[in-house]
């Protein structure tokens, strides 16, 4: 959920004093985004992987710390809840095979985590999965990580909010309205967040394509499909993570401000200051900690954009010299690593080839139907039906997310090699997408169709939760699983 600064409580002179200081900053950060060295040094990539740390049984284990006391390994971190971790993969240069490589680590680190699991005294097992199907009410009842970030995101979210949060998520068959007192509920999600470095003078351009191709790898990828033993959405995680922290009194019915976690409010017109300043001008301070150095450094800046949640998240970083990255949060952890690498790497491949014609292609494509593109993909998955511009269209039309992938893959593969990626290397991605596509198994449909095969109930959901584990421990992609 972002940095780690957080010293506290906060009185009403802290948060004034925060909100002067991401002003004065933001003059600065248009200076620092003007530097022509934010258009050098070559593209990078990096990841962070969320996990569930479950029993043997395979239900929420809350021993994340004594995992990570056992790991001692600085990529390796708490997440919200005790039974959620993150690795921190480190980043790599784009040019060559920096997908399969990732895809390696991912499948060595879940063994070795696995492994290191299964010596806690309640022996625990390691899963990448978007929500857990055998997650209940119960098991986020006084679960939070004692980490003071967490317990001020948590304050500073119910004292904006001023009331429960309320979850409602309605599916093909089946409906969840539920109340929730706190934010542990967003630890349910795991994702999968990719990261690519990009030139300041393009970000507009890398940005606004990226936002267009998100709701394809949404579809195709998603992996979260039951939450509370309902049936919900195929990426039920959208869903989730918008509403369990969503900070905005449910009494502002007149009129609703934006949300905090969002796909964004418009097309980027100019570059990625654009969405600092709307981030300070939307969203009111959750952890107002001042730093002690220089304003150059922007230090509180960096840390309110931590907690804006876009799902296409904009992050300046003083390494190296300083550098922009554009982080990917839609994708949802699982089902193995060859599955996440693979989706992010249509998405950026895809992205590159788009980038030079997002002029015409925004133009043809009001902000509000990639939106509506992002929503459907999570609710439908490949059963989705999207609306996508044409070169020469003369109205909107939908069409199957099915075809548009098929006929954008060529492009991606493109994209890929003309960002340095080797060609076996884009070759071997491309046709396992193609694979996917033909199967039409994703993980949630492999998950679903499981559970139903099982029988639908809880010791069902047990029985398939230990397949899939199998199966990710394999390393084989999702469309050559067989069902439990």
């Amino acid at each position: 959920m972002g940095g780690k600064r957080c010293t506290g409580a906060y009185s009403d002179e802290d948060y004034l004093r925060f909100s002067h200081r991401l002003y004065a900053q933001l003059p600065l950060l248009a200076q620092r985004l003007r530097d022509p060295a934010l258009d050098q040094g070559p593209a990078s990539v990096g990841a962070e992987l969320e996990l569930y740390l479950t029993d043997s049984r395979f239900q929420p284990l809350n021993r994340n710390d004594a995992l990570c006391r056992l790991a001692d390994d600085p990529l390796l971190q708490r997440e919200l809840n005790r039974f959620n971790l993150e690795y921190n993969l480190p980043p790599r240069p784009l040019a060559g095979t920096p997908f399969t490589d990732y895809a390696d680590l991912v499948q060595r680190k879940l063994q070795q985590l696995g492994e290191l699991a299964a010596t806690l005294p309640e022996p625990g097992r390691i899963l990448a999965i978007g929500i857990l199907p055998t997650l209940t009410a119960a098991h986020l009842q006084d679960c939070m990580s004692d980490e003071p970030r967490y317990h001020g995101l948590a304050d500073g979210l119910r004292r904006i909010r001023g009331e429960p949060f309320q979850i409602h998520i309605e599916g093909p068959h089946e409906r969840l309205d539920i109340t929730s007192e706190d934010v542990t509920l967003e630890g349910a999600n795991t994702s999968w967040q990719f990261h690519l470095r990009v030139p300041a003078s393009d970000f507009a351009d890398w940005y606004n394509a990226i936002q267009l191709a998100t709701p394809l790898v949404v579809g195709f990828s998603s992996n979260s499909p039951l939450l509370f033993g309902q049936a919900l959405w195929e990426e039920t995680r959208i869903a989730l993570f918008r509403q369990s922290i969503d900070s905005r009194s449910p009494r502002l019915q007149r009129w609703r401000p934006p949300a905090r976690v969002a796909f964004g409010e418009g097309w980027l017109r100019e570059g990625a200051w654009e969405l600092f300043a709307s981030a300070v001008a939307l969203y009111p301070p959750l952890l107002p900690d001042c730093s002690d150095a220089p304003a150059e450094a922007l230090a509180e800046l960096r840390q309110h954009m931590g907690t804006v949640w876009l799902w296409n998240r904009p992050i300046y970083d003083p390494a190296d010299g300083g550098h922009l990255r554009i982080e990917m949060r839609a994708q949802p952890a699982g089902p193995t690593g060859l599955d996440m690498v693979a989706g992010s790497a249509f998405l950026i491949g895809l992205a590159n080839h788009l980038r030079p014609h997002m002029k015409q292609l925004t133009t043809a494509l009001p902000f509000r139907y990639a939106e509506y593109n992002f929503v459907e993909a999570a609710r439908h998955g490949m059963a989705a039906r999207l609306v996508w511009p044409g070169d020469r269209q003369v109205q909107l039309a939908d069409r199957p997310l099915t075809d548009i992938f098929t006929q954008l893959l060529p492009a991606a593969h493109d994209g890929l090699r003309a960002l340095g990626v080797d060609a076996t290397e884009a070759d071997f991605l491309c046709q396992l997408l193609q694979a996917r596509i033909e199967s039409r198994q994703t993980g949630s449909r492999w998950l679903r169709s499981g559970l139903q095969r099982l029988g639908g109930t809880a010791s069902a959901a047990q029985a398939l939760l230990h397949a899939y584990h199998q199966q990710q421990a394999s390393g084989r992609p999702v469309h050559e699983w067989e069902l439990p």
